[in-house]
């Protein structure tokens, strides 16, 4: 190898930021936990699909009946 080679090398290892460098926190895993795009979109189709079965319980008459009438079938 030549000389140039092992310069290049000192110079990546010294131009690391220092925070890399940090042991991460318990915060900072709970809030990579909480920041995760797919738990924000499954968070919010949950809470619509909550919503929605909501709306149709107590927009449908006789929902209550009907729902417990197919539960005796199961």
């Amino acid at each position: 190898m030549s000389n140039s080679y092992w310069r290049t090398e000192r110079l990546i290892v010294d131009a690391v930021d220092r925070r890399i460098l940090q042991k991460p926190d318990v915060w900072d895993g709970v809030a990579s936990v909480f920041s995760d795009p797919d738990l924000v979109v499954l968070t919010v189709i949950c809470i619509v699909a909550l919503l929605f079965s909501l709306a149709v319980t107590l927009m449908v008459p006789g929902f209550a009946e009907a729902t417990e009438a197919l539960q005796q079938f199961l």
